[in-house]
């Protein structure tokens, strides 16, 4: 009771100290607040600290809405992978085609060609898949949802084989690009590819809001330099006077005659240029609303820029004499050289480049978390990638994904060459599969407008159908065998996983309509003592709360001692029964299983409840002094018919 403001009032002031950590959201239920996921040691609270300095503050599911991204933050988050292909795309295909001489650069444009006619049907493609899947119409959706389990999982599997290898490939060449303006980079390339894909982890951590702000800017100037050096370049051919590049000792290849095998390889490399336009599709939910309506105006977006940039590389490639460099410069840096010179414009080319090659990582980074989500909901991948962390980010998966790219990187020792092979042919089969299985949906629904779809889904299927068969044959001696192995071990992997998950939900089912009667077996309690404690007193107090039948057990390699040790177990707590096991052996853990199978086989009616006493560090390196030997116990006996492990932690006092 409180005064009130006048006299003879009175007011109630309800303490509720639970207020501080929850409110009543409905009956029955109470919704945690921030301050009841703040640690409660001192430890705990520093790395919370440091934690939320690095990332930023927790979000509420409740504000998810607000995480949501703009048009003009998600182009940069889930175009960047395909936009930065320009920096590699033209130099891959030009790289293969140096086999048979300078000469046969000529059939560039044509390849390149061809390439646009496939971004045109992918991107009319992708846009129905859109309008027919809003909620997100991934490869692994749309294929699953209309061909089948198996199919599904070969097309998730192919993304994400893709997505890793889109990490290693667009980093690997921005920092390439990099070394190519600075050379004393070059001795440590290696490592800033390593050190750049876990910077892009980092800022992904803080959720995909943020990511999109940070990451926008450098998409935004590599646009306008790329666009800005094109528009320069064609703009000197037209007066005649077309950029020239000098000082430039072609890359030395093995040479080979011109067939019809190398346009092929040329071709599946070029093809890399467009991996990562899928990617709007994937994330229809990241959108602000109307979210399919800005999915399909983004996506777009990124493929007439996307198209713009590819030409006008390879055109000016073809005009200025640029060839894959034995100097370490990219063809894209000789281009921007020969058109601008070394003036401010080359260095903000080159280093937004780099820029852009690493932020494509991004894609992966949006992407390979999202679809793992969804595979781990439906119970191909284990379910802890299906959390969202603090900042509303699939944070296990973005950790995986930059672990695993990373050692890729050191594996092929971060050359781009090396891992163009094993590029595209998994994204390319997921856009097959996704749209034949739309082509199914189209027809199987009939909805307005269906046979328009259905007919640019069916091309967009033969087009990359096309591709993956030229991809297999190009690339197979290459390292793409690689990938027709992985996909089909990842695919056995996740159908083990399901299974395994499917297995455990039978088991522990509870029928519908059972309802449980009260426990009606006896119960005996066991105490496993190493010594007379104060933890070893509170675990027989717990203990005899649990049932009337409690003694304690202790294992001993000295008879003498553990006489005494029973002695003063005897005192401090009267009429317990305590059991000495003489272990001449000096075993701890075996001696006393054999003692608890052998109670088990005198009274088989009765449940063994066995309490360890647990020590709770103070400190995180205690952890490595204590409860060793109870782990040890307690990993013995979990599992076993009628035995129950509980552990009973005591805390100290400060």
């Amino acid at each position: 009771m409180k005064p009130g403001v006048k006299l003879g009032d009175r007011r109630v002031r309800v303490d509720r100290p639970h207020t501080r950590y929850f409110r009543y959201t409905a009956p029955g239920v109470v919704s945690a607040k921030l301050a009841a996921n703040e640690p409660a040691t001192a430890s705990g609270k520093a790395f919370a600290r440091v934690r939320r300095g690095l990332f930023g503050q927790p979000i509420s599911s409740e504000d998810e809405m607000e995480e949501r991204l703009p048009k003009w933050k998600a182009l940069p988050v889930f175009s960047s992978d395909a936009m930065s292909s320009v920096a590699y795309g033209p130099e891959a295909a030009m790289y293969t085609l140096l086999a048979a001489g300078t000469a046969a650069f000529t059939l560039l444009m044509p390849i390149m060609g061809i390439v646009l006619v496939i971004l045109v049907l992918i991107t009319l493609s992708y846009r129905q898949t859109i309008r027919a899947y809003p909620n997100g119409g991934g490869s692994y959706i749309v294929a699953r949802a209309n061909l089948g389990e198996l199919p599904g999982l070969v097309a998730a599997a192919a993304l994400l084989t893709d997505y890793v290898l889109t990490v290693s490939v667009s980093v690997s060449a921005g920092v390439f690009n990099l070394a190519s303006a600075f050379p004393p980079l070059q001795p440590i390339y290696e490592e800033l590819i390593v050190v750049s894909i876990l910077a892009v982890m980092l800022v992904n951590l803080r959720g995909i809001r943020e990511s999109g702000s940070i990451l926008a800017w450098p998409t935004y100037i590599f646009l306008g330099a790329t666009l800005l050096t094109i528009g320069i370049g064609l703009f000197r051919v037209a007066i005649g006077d077309p950029p020239h590049v000098t000082g430039v000792t072609p890359y030395p290849v093995p040479l080979e005659g011109l067939s019809i095998l190398l346009v092929m390889r040329a071709f599946a490399n070029g093809s890399s240029a467009l991996t990562g336009t899928e990617a709007v599709a994937n994330g229809v939910p990241a959108f602000k609303p109307p979210e399919s309506q800005n999915a399909r105006t983004t996506m777009g977006m990124m493929s007439i820029l996307l198209g713009v940039m590819l030409a006008g590389i390879a055109y000016l490639a073809i005009v200025s004499g640029a060839v894959p460099s034995a100097q370490m410069e990219s063809v894209l840096s000789q281009v921007g050289r020969a058109t601008v010179g070394t003036s401010p414009l080359y260095y903000v080319l080159q280093i937004s480049t780099m820029g852009i090659l690493v932020i494509a990582a991004q894609t992966s980074f949006a992407d390979f978390p999202r679809v793992s989500a969804i595979l781990a909901k439906d119970g191909y991948f284990p379910r802890q990638l299906a959390f969202r962390g603090e900042r509303l980010a699939f944070s296990t998966g973005i950790v995986a994904l930059a672990v695993i790219s990373a050692a890729l990187v050191v594996v092929f020792g971060g050359h781009v060459e090396s891992l163009i092979p094993l590029y595209a042919l998994g994204v390319y089969t997921a856009f097959t599969l996704s749209q034949t299985g739309m082509v199914r949906h189209w027809f199987a629904e009939r909805g307005p407008g269906w046979r328009r779809s259905a007919f640019f889904n069916a091309l967009g299927a033969l087009a990359t159908g096309i591709v993956v068969i030229v991809f297999a044959i190009a690339k197979f001696t290459e390292g793409a065998w690689i990938i027709i192995v992985v996909v089909p071990i990842l695919v056995a992997l996740m159908l083990f996983v399901k299974r395994t998950y499917d297995t455990e939900t039978r088991e522990l089912e509870v029928r519908s309509g059972l309802v449980l009667a009260p426990p009606d077996r006896e119960r005996r309690v066991i105490v496993a003592a190493p010594a007379l404690s104060r933890a070893v007193v509170q675990v027989i107090q717990v203990g005899r709360g649990l049932s009337p039948d409690v003694s304690v057990v202790h294992v001993t390699s000295d008879v003498r001692d553990g006489e005494r040790v029973r002695d003063l177990i005897e005192r401090a707590v009267p009429g317990i029964d305590v059991v000495i096991v003489d272990s001449p052996y000096r075993s701890l853990v075996r001696p006393f299983v054999r003692y608890l199978e052998i109670l088990a086989e005198e009274e088989p009616g009765k449940v063994t409840i066995v309490l360890i006493p647990e020590l709770v560090p103070r400190h995180w390196w205690e952890r490595l002094l204590y409860n060793q030997n109870g782990k040890r116990v307690a990993a013995a006996l979990v599992g076993r018919d009628d035995i129950v492990v509980l552990d009973a932690p005591y805390r100290r006092a400060a």
